[in-house]
């Protein structure tokens, strides 16, 4: 018989070693790493020859006053030995690596006074690298020069928080989540967002009592109307675009009122796939599922507009018949809103996740050393993410446009 009693003891020990496995993993301080970037860097994001970059590097002032110098390995210390092999002398904080990009390609960042960019990334099934996949996004979106990106997490298991140095068994209370707004207490998020070891990456955190909010919502749904209860995260949310380049939703496994609430405040829907049958499956069920909670908030008519862009693109490809033969079922399903950047499974995917960490990581103890496989996979992040920077600018020219 399992009684109360041992499942009482059964978390304490799961909380014990999750923080030993954390120690172990982040060792010798326990807390992820910033990541530094080179010139090289700068030079691939901005095209730019890197001769220029660093003659202008010298004398070049910004409104800050004179750009950063950068640091050598030797003044990083322990921080510069995951840097090895990047082919550069001196290297710059994701801060200082913004900050360069804005000035050397002001074009390529969001425009002044524009609004963030809203994305919900969503799939029905749990295990297609959802949580992963918006971590490397908002990594991405830093390495292209954007230094404000802010994520909410509304999965109630936290792998993004986890992802991003918090532990939610740990270090998370249900107060300090997503949840005071969605069960309508208030109507700000900002007090709940907090940094993370990536500079420029902040975070509202996920807790597991996040999930109670499903129990209120239908009730609230009835008492206060549909509509409104679905639009409780849209001032939060607009107060959050006057601040961040990009504010990135991660969704539960599943089509839920916290899901949907996601789909419908947001500029543009991101899904991603793994080729497999199970997988594409799940995939039309979320679609059926959204239909129907669209028809019990009202929303009937098909010409109503519900979000700019969709992205599907698919995860865990491996070259097989069968994976090639699903892909091209997702291709003829999804049309023009699929993309065809893979993102190969790759061992270096799990192994980094393993470290509490991503491909986009420094590497940290026990996250082994990057492979042909592990640049594969960061490259495709980059090149999704590339797509996802040009729906942004296509919405801020239409607003500027607007505007005028």
């Amino acid at each position: 018989m399992v009684n109360l009693g041992y499942i009482k003891q059964l978390a304490m020990r799961a909380k014990s070693v999750v923080n030993d496995a954390r120690k172990n993993m982040l060792s010798p301080d326990a807390a992820k790493r910033q990541p530094y970037f080179s010139l090289s860097d700068v030079e691939e994001i901005t095209g730019l020859p890197y001769i220029r970059l660093i003659k202008s590097l010298k004398t070049a002032v910004d409104d800050e006053g004179p750009l950063p110098q950068g640091f050598t390995k030797e003044e990083l210390g322990e921080a510069g030995s995951g840097l090895d092999g990047r082919g550069q002398k001196r290297f710059f904080t994701a801060t200082e690596h913004c900050r360069l990009i804005r000035y050397f390609s002001p074009e390529l960042t969001r425009p002044k006074g524009a609004p963030g960019i809203v994305i919900a990334i969503c799939n029905y099934k749990g295990g297609v690298t959802k949580s992963t996949s918006t971590a490397c996004f908002a990594q991405a979106l830093s390495t292209f020069g954007f230094g404000k990106v802010c994520l909410v997490d509304l999965d109630p298991q936290g792998s993004l928080t986890n992802i991003y140095g918090y532990m939610q068994i740990l270090d998370v209370e249900t107060s300090q989540t997503a949840f005071p707004v969605l069960n309508g207490t208030t109507n700000t998020l900002k007090p709940n967002v907090r940094p993370t070891y990536w500079p420029g990456i902040d975070i509202v955190p996920s807790d597991p009592g996040l999930q109670r909010v499903e129990s209120t919502f239908r009730k609230d749904i009835e008492t206060y109307g549909g509509i409104s209860v679905m639009s409780r995260m849209a001032e939060p949310l607009d107060q959050l675009r006057k601040e961040y380049d990009f504010i990135l939703i991660d969704t539960p496994p599943s089509l839920n009122n916290l899901t949907s609430h996601a789909i419908l405040n947001c500029d543009g829907v991101v899904m991603p796939l793994p080729p497999s049958n199970l997988d594409l499956s799940s995939a039309s069920k979320f679609w059926d599922l959204f239909i129907e909670s669209c028809k019990e908030l009202g929303i009937t008519n098909d010409d109503t507009p519900l979000f700019h862009f969709l992205k599907v693109f698919p995860t865990k490809t491996e070259n097989t018949r069968s994976s090639r033969t699903v892909l091209g079922w997702i291709k003829d399903t999804y049309g023009r809103y699929f993309l065809d950047i893979l993102v190969p499974k790759s061992a270096a995917v799990a192994t980094a996740s393993d470290a509490f960490g991503t491909v986009f990581d420094t590497p940290v103890r026990g996250a082994g050393k990057k492979t042909a496989s592990h640049d594969e996979v960061r490259n495709a992040y980059l090149d999704i993410t590339k797509e996802l920077i040009t729906e942004a600018r296509d919405i801020w020219l239409t607003k500027r446009t607007e505007s005028n």
